[in-house]
């Protein structure tokens, strides 16, 4: 038997580690690939600008505060 101290174990352990790992991370680029995650660059570029912003027309569209229900207090706020 082949008897290993404690520097090579650890050591065989992080290269067995580091190559599950990089193994792992093919498997999802090729994943990525194969389902075309790659294939819309110019929509991917332009979701940061999308700002999610209502405009002044959705906003005119909103109920008013006074028609909106009241929160629940019913929690007890100890004051």
């Amino acid at each position: 038997m082949i008897a290993m101290t404690l520097g090579a174990a650890l050591l065989a352990m992080w290269v067995i580690y580091a190559i599950v790992a990089i193994a792992g991370i093919v498997a999802v680029f090729v994943w990525a690939v194969r389902s075309r995650q790659f294939s819309d660059q110019d929509r991917a570029r332009s979701l940061p600008l999308a700002s999610g912003i209502p405009t002044s027309a959705a906003c005119d569209n909103a109920a008013p505060a006074a028609e909106q229900p009241a929160p629940d207090d019913s929690r007890g706020h100890g004051g």
